[in-house]
């Protein structure tokens, strides 16, 4: 479990990421449907990321004995 939030942790971070880029870069340009496209996928990012946290804080990391 521990493993699986960080992986959630990084998809979040990067569907921020790339939702702010783009999404911005489509407002600058004009092109207003795909800025909110990407713009809207922020909040997704930030609730993936959060779970990922919350995922990676509460399970321990399996150790090999």
């Amino acid at each position: 479990m521990h493993k699986l939030g960080t992986y959630v942790l990084i998809l979040g971070a990067g569907l921020t990421a790339v939702g702010l880029v783009m999404g911005f870069g489509f407002m600058f340009a004009g092109h207003e449907a795909p800025a909110k496209r990407f713009l809207s996928a922020v909040p997704f990012g930030f609730l993936l990321g959060f779970m990922g946290v919350v995922m990676t804080l509460l399970a321990e990391p399996q150790t090999k004995d």
